[in-house]
């Protein structure tokens, strides 16, 4: 048994198309397209005027009320009249008379959109079949007059025209018009259609709280809630750049902190080259200064010795020449005499030098002739020494050095072990090569199982995607739906049996050209439903999700077996009608899911075909209420009274499904999933197997290492022995060679001595012969030395006789001398101040030109400074005015030095710039975080105030209209409360921040209800005493259930409501006799009173004995082609004229 849950019609309907076949034609048309009345005579059942016997005093009417409405060719109607009351008009007749005609009327009469009835899509559908126009004319109370509205519609071209009183207008000025008078044909509130009866129990709470506020004349309050709903929206978005901005600022920061150390030396480095750059151009400048200043010394220096050279050239000194040329000439004659002396002098001497040098050879003859005689006993003492000491040297080099040679053998056999090892080292690296070979083989082959591997996952992960496309799909369509599975799949554990996820994840439509067919038939509603398995789980859910977690979410219990559910006829039978089968076959889900749909839907019931079929053999059979062939729906649907003809509306499929078109878990997906997870089972295989032949390899590979590396040190060990038997070898031979150079020195001396012993007489004869010489020398030293002694009494002489010439001139030659001396002084000092001027001019222009120099590299280095740099230099100049060049080079060489230990931290200028560019949007992008920081106090303070000024009110409005609403569930029996829902977005801000301004609004408690845009209205009722209060939706409750609670919301807005007129289409239906009575009785008194507005209530029947109101105006339909044929319609109303009016 259904758990309360009852089918109901896709929320959007495809767009019907009304077709209407009649066993009676209609009446003629006048072709008065300007809405002239044409009074029906004798049977004519197509002209209806209703209600227009009865008069209203015309101020009854609130402004905006309907108090006449006109039709003519509209729908059923070929023409119709009514005069509605000013309070309560019941609207009464059978079904397909054409009562929901006078609602649809009212609606696009007063600017509503065909959309809005749910009906079809397209204005011209309205006019009535067999026609080309038609024309609505509402009549409205406006300040005591009359306002009349007429739409025109011409089928072809599906156009419209309105008029005002008469007057030609726009769309938008019957919209306005409308507007002014509070008409809202648009609010379920106040404007409830047949077709949209079900719609108002799907209405999420977000949508009734809106309609509520425009239905009570409350435009301002839901303006306010608009206005909120933005500004929370703007301070989200405005929360979300400020962390965006925030996060990026710590990005840029952290990301310039890793470069602050070394930007930092990067900078102490520029510094030091600027510092560089600066004491470079500053050299020269010091230099030019030094040049200038030494220019200025030289100038000086020169004026000076300009004027001491013209002072001394000028003194004179007289008489000094003629007394020199005087006493130089008696100089001349005594130094005649005294050269004769002088030659005579020289002669003597020169004598007596000669005979010193005769005494000198004879000296030198005789220290020779001594030293000889002491050689020859000398020689023979160092002889005797010498062989000694080679004798002694000998033995002791014959004891050290072994009288064998080392062997040479040893070293060829090492040399042939060498060879062997190298063969075998030879045959290792071949063997590694062939080793390293295999491994790169296996290496590619693993690569290319990998990448066969990883294509055979993605393909899986696509195939597992369908299931997360179509969830994603469902969110964006209802959050709350995925909201619930996601808590579903982590509470599975709550159920005792499984709970399948919303319908359109379990099931997929196996053949892709049907899906949009089957999402056609299938509601949305339907597709987004969970289903449960029992009872238990049903209420567990419900209580968890809808009323905890107020999620608003469709969940279903059918107990009925799928195969409990039979077609209309057979599969068979179907396809020789030209169906390809019906809607259940083309689905794809556990049976549990199919139960549901065949319940809700009718998918057992509903054939489709690609196609087309014989929709005459199909309408004449009566077995389908519903089917869909060649792009498009039927409906059929057949009157209860009379000849039971059938109506067929249609309408177009949809064009793509949404929820079914993300593919399902068919067998060919399945068939594709087992085969890419045994490929990848496969691959993993030998991936193992590779993997170990590439162990095995490997330690191959290591034993091969090992001895190669055992042969490399063997080898190494044979290549030191050869190099040690080398060097003993040399040593051998270097000792060898040693000893017999010894050995020949000994024999040379040993021969010497020898002979040296055989000749003694020899050295005796040579001894005697030497001293012989040494007599006879010594005799003429002797005569020498007398010969030297007259000499040097000769020249004693002489010297006395030059000494007094010498004397006698030298007093002459003293004055001449210091006189010459006065002279030579005053010439000299006259060239020295030449000299010294000529210098004093030479450094000058030297001076000059150097600091020409000077200032021409001093131009040429400041040329290319900027003027910040040439500002710099000055400045240096001036710190540094005391310093002298060798001062300034020190500082410069420091500088360098410096530059070169400073690190370059290995960042480009393009990093700098980067981090410079940082630093700036850094000091950017803080202000614009100051910047939205105070956007969003000003946005948090500006949302409290409004929300002062709309919460107040309208919690005060629900709470009216919630104590009317309980007040009448009291009346029935049951119970009911209305409730303002507060929802939150998931972020809890204060309402404000409070910056201490007295005026300012002061910040509450964080609190998450700010989502204004979900506030809305919750309406929880109950119909049984044991029952607790659950919210109304469209699948708690039964039909009758949502009747009675959507007719007593209404109700209780009565006394509020600031629409004019209000329509309730068929709402009585499926409620029992004892509600539709009670209810019967409340909406009467609800509206028949005075000041009430105007009220439409449209019903095709009543039960018997219900209360009557003298307010109330009963307005009966009498239409259609089951009309007794004898019955006088004209005369019918003419008596009903006649009767009195009730007041």
């Amino acid at each position: 048994m259904s758990k309360r849950v009852k089918k109901t019609e896709p929320s959007a309907k495809p767009e019907p198309q009304r077709r209407s076949r009649r066993t009676q034609p209609a009446a003629e048309d006048s072709g008065d397209e300007s809405g002239a009345d044409s009074d029906a005579s004798g049977g004519g059942q197509s002209d209806l005027h209703i209600g227009n016997g009865v008069a209203h005093n015309f101020g009854d009417y609130r402004d905006g009320a309907i108090t006449h409405i006109k039709l003519k060719n509209f729908v059923t109607y070929d023409r119709m009249e009514v005069t509605p009351g000013p309070h309560m008009n019941m609207i009464i007749g059978p079904n397909g008379t054409g009562k929901s005609t006078i609602v649809c009327a009212i609606a696009l009469g007063l600017g509503g959109r065909p959309s809005l009835l749910g009906r079809a899509k397209d204005i011209s559908e309205f006019v009535k079949h067999g026609h080309e126009r038609g024309s609505i004319e509402i009549t409205l109370a406006s300040r005591g007059a009359e306002l009349k509205i007429r739409r025109d519609i011409v089928r072809e071209g599906n156009r419209t025209t309105w008029k005002i009183n008469g007057r030609a207008a726009t769309f938008g000025e019957v919209q306005k018009t409308t507007r002014q008078l509070s008409v809202q044909v648009d609010n379920l509130c106040q404007f409830l259609p047949q077709d949209r009866v079900v719609e108002f129990s799907k209405m999420s709470a977000q949508e009734l709280l809106k309609e509520t506020q425009k239905a009570v004349g409350r435009e301002d309050l839901l303006a306010l809630q608009t206005e909120l709903t933005d500004l929370r929206q703007k301070e989200r978005q405005t929360m979300s750049e400020l962390q965006r901005t925030e996060q990026d600022v710590d990005a840029l920061r952290k990301q310039n902190d890793v470069l602050e150390r070394d930007v930092q030396r990067w900078q102490a480095r520029q510094a030091a080259e600027s510092e560089l750059r600066v004491l470079t151009a500053l050299v020269p400048v010091v230099r030019y200064m030094d040049a200038k200043a030494e220019h200025d010394r030289a100038k000086e220096a020169r004026k000076q010795a300009h004027n001491h050279y013209t002072q001394v050239k000028n003194e004179v000194s007289a008489g000094v020449e003629e007394e020199i040329e005087r006493l130089e000439a008696k100089i001349a004659r005594g130094e005649s005499r005294r050269r004769q002396a002088q030659d005579s002098l020289g002669a003597s001497e020169r004598e007596s030098r000669q005979r010193v040098s005769r005494l000198e050879r004879f000296d030198t003859r005789q220290r020779d002739l001594s030293a000889e005689l002491q050689d020859i006993g000398k020689q023979a003492q160092r002889r005797r020494e010498q062989i000694s000491k080679l004798r002694s040297e000998i033995a002791q080099l014959e004891a050290a050095h072994p009288e064998e040679k080392p062997q040479e053998g040893d070293s060829r056999e090492l040399m042939q072990m060498a060879s062997e090892l190298n063969k075998q080292k030879l045959a290792l690296r071949n063997e590694l090569i062939e080793l390293q070979d295999s491994q790169k083989a296996l290496m590619r082959s693993n690569r290319q199982l990998n990448a066969d591997m990883a294509s055979n996952e993605r393909q899986l992960r696509d195939l597992d995607n369908v299931a997360m496309r179509r969830r994603e799909t469902l969110r964006r369509f209802n959050e709350d739906t995925v909201r619930a599975l996601e808590w579903l799949e982590q509470n599975r554990s709550m159920f005792s049996q499984h709970v399948f996820a919303p319908v359109c994840l379990e099931a997929s439509v196996s053949n892709a050209r049907m899906a949009n067919l089957v999402e056609t038939i299938v509601s949305a509603g339907s597709l987004k439903m969970f289903v449960t398995q029992c009872d238990k789980d049903y209420h567990t859910f419900t209580r968890e999700v809808n009323d905890k977690l107020r999620l608003r979410v469709d969940v279903v219990h059918y107990p009925r077996p799928l195969d409990s559910f039979r077609p209309p006829v057979s599969r068979d039978e179907a396809k020789k009608l030209g169906f390809d089968g019906y809607a259940l076959d083309f689905i794809d889900a556990p049976a549990p899911v199919l139960a549901a749909l065949c319940t809700r839907d009718s998918i057992h019931e509903v054939p489709i075909a690609a196609g087309s079929v014989d929709n005459e053999r199909i309408e004449a059979g009566a077995h389908f209420k519903e089917y869909i062939a060649d792009g498009t729906r039927f409906a059929v649907s057949r009157g209860r009274y009379g000849s039971r003809s059938a109506t067929v509306t249609t309408s177009r499929v949809r064009a793509d499904a949404r929820l079914l078109s993300a593919g399902g878990e068919t067998d060919e997906v399945r068939a594709t999933r087992d085969r890419l997870r045994q490929e990848i089972d496969a691959i993993r295989g030998r991936l193992d197997e590779s993997e170990g032949k590439t162990k095995k390899l490997g330690k191959r590979e290591e034993k091969v290492r090992d001895s190669h590396r055992s042969l490399e040190m063997r080898e190494d060990e044979l290549r030191q022995e050869r190099q040690r038997i080398s060097r003993e070898l040399a040593s051998w031979e270097r000792q060898k060679v040693h000893i017999d150079t010894r050995r020949a020195q000994l024999k040379s001396a040993v021969a010497e001595e020898r002979r040296d012993g055989e000749g003694g007489s020899r050295a005796q004869a040579e001894r005697r012969r030497i001293e012989q010489q040494l007599r006879e020398n010594a005799r003429e030293r002797a005569a020498a030395v007398n010969e030297l002694a007259s000499s040097v009494e000769d020249m004693a002489a002489l010297v006395h006789e030059l000494a007094k010439a010498g004397l006698a001139g030298q007093h002459d030659a003293q004055q001449l001398n210091q006189l010459r001396s006065d002279a030579e002084r005053h010439r000299e000092a006259i060239e020295d101040a030449k000299q010294a001027f000529e210098q004093a001019a030479e450094a000058f222009n030297e001076a000059k030109q150097l600091a020409k120099q000077c200032l021409d590299e001093t131009r040429r280095v400041t040329e290319g400074l900027s003027d910040d740099e040439r500002e710099t230099v000055r400045q240096a100049q001036a710190e540094r005015r005391t310093m002298t060049l060798d001062e300034l080079e020190v500082e410069l060489a420091t500088c360098r030095q410096r530059l070169s230990m400073a690190a370059n931290s290995g960042l480009s200028v393009r990093i700098m710039e980067q981090y410079e560019e940082r630093k700036q949007r850094l000091v950017r992008m803080e202000a614009d975080v100051g910047e939205l920081e105070r956007a969003l106090r000003q946005a948090r303070k500006k949302k409290l105030r409004l929300r002062e000024r709309w919460e107040r009110p309208l919690a005060e409005m629900i709470a009216k209209i919630g104590a009317k609403f309980s007040q009448m569930f009291d009346q029935i029996g049951c119970m009911g409360e209305i409730s303002l829902m507060r929802a939150g977005d998931g972020i809890v801000t204060a309402a404000a921040d409070n910056d201490g301004a007295g005026d300012e609004p002061r910040a509450e408690e964080p609190r998450d209800d700010q989502d204004y845009g979900n506030w809305g209205v919750e309406i929880r009722v109950a119909f049984r005493k044991s029952e607790a209060l659950q919210v109304l939706d469209n699948h708690r409750q039964s039909g009758g259930e949502r009747a009675v609670s959507t007719i007593l919301y209404l109700q209780s807005m009565q006394h509020m409501v600031a629409a004019p007129f209000r329509v309730v289409d068929e709402i009585n239906q499926g409620m029992d006799q004892n509600n539709e009575r009670m209810i019967h009785e409340i909406v009467v008194g609800t509206a028949c009173q005075r000041g009430s507005s105007q009220y439409f209530l449209i019903t095709p029947k009543l039960l018997p004995d219900l209360n009557y109101h003298p307010m109330m105006k009963v307005l009966c339909i009498f239409n259609g082609e089951w009309q007794p044929t004898t019955l006088n319609f004209a005369r019918y109303i003419t008596d009903a004229r006649r009767r009195p009016a009730v007041h």
